[in-house]
């Protein structure tokens, strides 16, 4: 279906108008997707480590928000913030969504400088202050994580929002899980030199990419998908509670700066909706397990959106 698409929409003799309507019945198509999805029994068993960032908040809100995905736990792990500082966001974005019951694990800091991002990034809350804060006992990732593994019966999928630094430590500590990852899917821009979250632990991209265990790098390799007053717009429309609480987090002043100047765009946001809607994706093996993931080629902004606004209902 999305392939037709894009061979329609690409064609030079295409109006601006043609094109248009067709992105209209692709946002159509996503939303009766979703509709039929909806079993009430999750399809993926899903562990998520953050590093912090923006984009982060609005993927474990996406993936809380599926219906197709059950999140086991959270892990904290250094990246764009501090692990104790990650810690407190997602206790509170947790209790936002009355999601207490999922459990957190903390990594330990690392011996490195923070990005230059990371002032402005510990700056946003993700919940309001009210929100309570666990006071439950802190608990490493590692610990966590092998518990959830012990006790979950069906196979996990692990989703890396930072560095693979936390999934490459555990499966190196206990090589007995690998055969109950269904799969690694991870963001990191493939198409760059070092992304970011590569640029954390390189060491561990590379142990995976010599491990049998399914890698799947999600990037956004275009100047599409921002972060804008056109997205916040069409998640708005969603009226539930992540939606609001996504739109609640980018009243920020810095952040509504940041989206002015066109400097926000679908990052980790892209690993949820690619876990959710694989179809709206291309994917390229790159040897071994490894896979790169992006956006179908020129698919519409709006269509991004509304696939997103269609999650977070």
């Amino acid at each position: 279906m999305f392939k037709i698409f894009n061979t329609l929409v690409n064609q030079n003799n295409r109006s601006p108008m043609f094109k248009k309507i067709l992105a209209l019945l692709l946002v159509s198509l996503v939303c009766n997707v979703f509709v039929s999805a909806h079993s009430g029994k999750p399809k993926y068993h899903v562990i998520i480590d953050t590093d912090g960032a923006i984009d982060d908040m609005r993927a474990i809100s996406m993936f809380l928000a599926q219906n197709d995905a059950r999140v086991l736990a959270i892990t904290c792990s250094q990246g764009t913030l501090a692990p104790d500082s990650i810690f407190v966001k997602v206790h509170q974005l947790l209790a936002a969504y009355h999601h207490e019951g999922i459990p957190v694990g903390l990594d330990k800091r690392l011996e490195k400088d923070l990005p230059p991002w990371a002032a402005y990034t510990q700056k946003i809350k993700w919940a309001s202050d009210e929100k309570s804060q666990s006071t439950s006992p802190e608990v490493s990732s590692e610990e966590l994580i092998s518990s959830v593994f012990k006790d979950c019966p069906e196979k996990i999928t692990l989703v890396a929002l930072g560095s693979l630094k936390t999934y490459a430590e555990l499966v190196e500590q206990h090589p007995e899980y690998a055969d109950k990852i269904e799969r690694i899917v991870w963001y990191n821009n493939p198409y760059v030199d070092t992304d970011f979250n590569e640029s954390v632990s390189p060491e561990s991209y590379t142990y995976f990419k010599q491990k049998n265990i399914p890698l799947e790098v999600v990037g956004n390799s275009t100047d599409h998908y921002n972060v804008d007053e056109a997205y916040l717009k069409t998640i708005k429309n969603a009226n539930s509670k992540y939606a609001q609480q996504i739109a609640w987090v980018h009243q920020h002043p810095e952040i509504v700066s940041r989206m002015q100047a066109e400097h926000l765009q679908l990052w980790d946001d892209l690993v949820a909706l690619y876990v959710a809607v694989p179809n709206l994706f291309q994917t390229e093996k790159a040897g071994g397990e490894v896979r790169y993931v992006t956006v179908q080629n020129d698919l519409p902004d709006e269509v991004v959106n509304k696939a997103i606004a269609n999650m977070l209902e």
